[in-house]
């Protein structure tokens, strides 16, 4: 349901779009009628916002809606509807929401003649849905309540049917049940129901107990009951008024969901006895709760002064006990200091005796160790010296066996040197006899390297002009002599590889510096390795004689 409204209307809007900011911006609006949108180009097409009942006319005459299975609704569904004649346009939106209308009577006599004032709100609706859906409904009341009723007709019925009726409801009450009149739901109802039927409500008096009288006050006999059943009436007066409104209504299109009575307001006077009635239960409840209160707190003093003298009594004794217990405790400390000292005394008397005989022991079994170490080293010594003299028997026969094996060694050994040296000597006579040729051949070179140096000299071969021809190619080669060749001469070189051949067809001596060679004499002026081989096996054969 929207706000509450005091007037129903119909209005004139732009054009179907606009509808939901119309109707949400005025509660007060039923109907609106749309209006034809303007194009220079028919519209084929029209459109049908959700939450309206729409209602469609052709040239201004009223045109039914026909659905695919052919039923005819005087009510069109919303969304697009294309393609269309362009001559169709929506004429009506009627709201599908639940309007809340209000409705304030004044003057009403209730049945002690009191005037009241009572405001009444009724929940309404139109009942255009589709009866499938919603039972009861028929899209027809629609159109009626459109052409028929109209929302100025519904305002004016409902305003005197309410007045009617609320004027019924407070004649036949009195003032006193006048604010039992309101809207009850079932449950609470029941509730009360249950207690005005029930043996408490039959008790005498509003209060039973001091407790309650003093926080609840007291009432008349009457009050509760009374009560109760002014709510059970008021329940039952508002849904007795929306079943008479329904059956009013119900055949113009429109349903009361629901009728509350908002408000009651009756004259200052009477409010005012009611309030003093009040006033008075609460004010004597008061003063009772003070006195309660007073009365408590007296008690409550004594209390804290009786609790304090205990509790003085209390630490007292308390202090006594302790001092008791301390000496006692004291007393029983001495005693145990006495044991203490007792048992102390007699420890150290037994430690020394135990320390005495333990010393004692002690003694004997060092003596004990001591001899049997004394005869154990004697008999270790004496065992030592037989098994060394033993041993150095033994390594004097070993020493002996071994210097014999050593001696057939050495006596092999130098049979082997004298062998080798011979053979050497054999080895070495050719070489020493190739040596002085060598020498004798570099004597030779020496002086054809003087012969070289002449520039009137003519070289002959012994075999002719083939090794003259020979030498020049060779020494037209050796043109270009190595880096580390330097220190010799070609002539040298070539003289050499000549003797070395053994092909010397050309006798001619050219100039070789010997400077920085030393001059040999027979086999003593070589390093003669042979001789020093023999120096150093005679050397180790004389070391091992004399060893």
């Amino acid at each position: 349901a929207r706000t509450t409204t005091a007037t129903l209307a119909s209005v004139d809007i732009h054009d179907a779009g606009e509808a939901n900011t119309v109707f949400g911006g005025d509660t007060s609006v039923m109907v609106a009628r749309p209006g034809k949108i303007c194009c220079v180009f028919p519209l084929f097409w029209f459109t049908i916002p959700e939450g309206f009942y729409a209602l469609v006319t052709r040239h201004g005459a009223h045109e039914d809606y026909v659905d695919s299975k052919g039923n005819k609704s005087p009510v069109w569904p919303s969304g697009l509807h294309a393609p269309h004649s362009p001559w169709l346009k929506v004429s009506h939106l009627v709201t599908k929401q639940a309007i809340l209308f209000n409705t304030q009577i004044k003057g009403c006599k209730t049945k002690d003649n009191v005037t009241a004032f009572i405001d009444v709100s009724m929940i309404l609706r139109v009942m255009g849905d589709d009866p499938e859906v919603t039972p009861g409904d028929d899209p027809q009341n629609v159109f009626k309540f459109v052409h028929e009723v109209t929302p100025v007709g519904l305002q004016a019925q409902l305003q005197d049917a309410q007045a009617e009726a609320v004027r019924t409801l407070a004649r036949s009450v009195y003032h006193t049940e006048v604010f039992g009149l309101r809207n009850v739901s079932h449950s609470e109802l029941e509730g009360v129901q249950e207690k005005l039927f029930s043996g408490e409500a039959m008790d005498r008096g509003g209060a039973t107990t001091q407790e309650e009288k003093d926080l609840v006050g007291e009432h008349d006999y009457y009050d509760n009951l009374e009560a109760g059943f002014n709510v059970e009436a008021g329940a039952s007066v508002t849904e007795a008024m929306k079943i008479r409104l329904n059956r009013q209504f119900n055949t113009q299109g429109i349903e009361i969901l629901d009728v509350v009575i908002k408000d009651i307001i009756l004259p200052d006077l009477i409010q005012s006895q009611m309030s003093q009635k009040t006033m008075v239960i609460s004010q004597n409840a008061m003063q009772r709760m003070q006195q309660k209160h007073d009365m408590q707190s007296l008690l409550q003093e004594e209390e804290v002064k009786t609790l304090n003298q205990t509790h003085e009594l209390d630490a007292k004794e308390l202090i006594k006990d302790g001092e008791y217990d301390t000496m006692m405790a004291q007393f029983k400390m001495y005693q145990l200091h006495a044991e203490n000292d007792r048992n102390i005394q007699s420890i150290e008397t037994q430690m020394s005796i135990d320390v005495e005989l333990v010393n004692v022991e002690s003694n004997l079994t060092v003596q004990r160790i001591e001899d049997e170490t004394r005869m154990e080293t004697e008999k270790i010594r004496e065992q030592s010296k037989a098994d060394g003299e033993v041993n150095v028997a033994n390594t004097k026969a070993e020493v002996d066996i071994l210097m014999a094996k050593g001696e057939l060694e050495v006596a092999k050994n130098d049979a082997k040197g004298e062998k080798a040296i011979f053979k050497a000597e054999g080895i070495a006579a050719p070489l020493n006899r190739k040596l002085n040729d060598h020498i004798s051949n570099m004597y030779l070179l020496k002086a054809q390297s003087a012969l070289a140096e002449n520039e009137k000299l003519v070289i002959i071969g012994t075999k002719g002009g083939s090794a003259a021809n020979s030498l020049l190619q060779a020494d037209a080669a050796l043109s270009s002599v190595p880096e580390d060749l330097e220190d010799q001469s070609r002539e040298s070189i070539l003289t050499e590889m000549a003797i070395a051949t053994g092909r010397g067809d050309v006798r001619i001596m050219m100039g070789l510096p010997f400077s920085n060679t030393p001059m040999r004499k027979g086999t003593q002026s070589l390093p003669d390795r042979r001789t020093l081989d023999r120096q150093k096996v005679h050397a180790i054969m004389a070391d091992r004689r004399k060893s």
